[in-house]
């Protein structure tokens, strides 16, 4: 970290935007300060090691400068993105849907299919961490664990926070991705199965009536268009990734109850998690 960072009153910065860990602020030179929540700095050092090393693999990811400290909070200056995430896109205009689904398919098989950068924890080590340290009803952090241990690890460059209203869309086109926190190594298979649990559990911050109805309507339809875009550009084992939807949905409800805000509104997921797991472990017996 660079000290104690400028004399700034956090308040005083316009805010451009924010997340579940962090807030986006404006910076001076056309930048933007990425401040990260009290309690949420353990994503600071995966995401300095992960966007240097997506921007070097070809894939559209803010450029990230300093790291600095302001307000007692840790955080990362970085280019700033002026673009819609597509999640509230298409709760604005859900015609363009299909579009948005297929180009995040896409994308993500891009990734996927870059060695991951040295530094980043694994796959199984992230799940475990999250289910080990958050209050998981026992059934489930059995499942959790006897599935994860019959699955391999793996060296691919995963994201494993890759949804929608984690890309951007700005006003030339270009699509950029954002939040690289959570990135681990690990099989392209536990990251296409993190992707299907988020389009199948998630729930916007803060989500308008409308929102929230368009996002649970289409959920079946944007998680198939999804899946047939990254296999147009790699293939996956399918039988592998719903094993890995077990570990994913539960994992799901680890990280919502750890780092929700307790003002978000946002539902506890248990009910739906407990679901998924019963549907991707039919899927994974096929």
């Amino acid at each position: 970290m660079s000290g104690d960072g400028p004399d700034v009153d956090v308040a005083s910065l316009e805010k451009l935007g924010e997340g579940y860990e962090a807030e986006i602020f404006a910076w001076e030179d056309g930048q933007a300060l990425r401040l990260f929540r009290e309690g949420h700095e353990r994503s600071i050092e995966p995401e300095r090691i992960a966007i240097p090393a997506a921007l070097a693999g070809g894939i559209p990811a803010p450029r990230i400068g300093e790291a600095m400290s302001l307000g007692g909070r840790e955080g990362s200056i970085m280019e700033r993105i002026d673009g819609e995430n597509l999640l509230d896109l298409v709760g604005r205009k859900p015609w363009l849907m299909p579009r948005e689904a297929w180009t995040t398919g896409r994308i993500h098989a891009r990734l996927n299919a870059l060695p991951a950068p040295d530094g980043l924890a694994t796959a199984h080590e992230r799940v475990r961490e999250w289910i080990g340290n958050v209050e998981v009803p026992p059934h489930l952090a059995a499942i959790a664990e006897e599935a994860l241990a019959g699955l391999e690890e793996g060296d691919r460059f995963c994201h494993s926070d890759f949804h929608p209203g984690n890309i951007l869309l700005e006003p030339n086109g270009r699509r950029v991705v954002i939040d690289w926190g959570f990135c681990a190594a690990g099989p392209i298979e536990s990251d296409v199965a993190r992707s299907t649990a988020l389009l199948w559990l998630g729930e916007p911050l803060d989500p308008s009536p409308a929102l929230r109805l368009i996002t649970r309507f289409f959920r079946p339809i944007a998680t198939g268009l999804y899946l047939r875009a990254y296999r147009s550009v790699a293939r996956f084992d399918t039988e592998l990734m719903w094993r890995w939807v077990v570990v994913r949905a539960i994992e799901h409800l680890a990280i919502v109850r750890a780092i929700s805000p307790p003002d978000a509104g946002i539902p506890d997921p248990v009910a739906g998690v407990e679901e998924l797991v019963a549907h991707a472990q039919r899927r994974a017996e096929r």
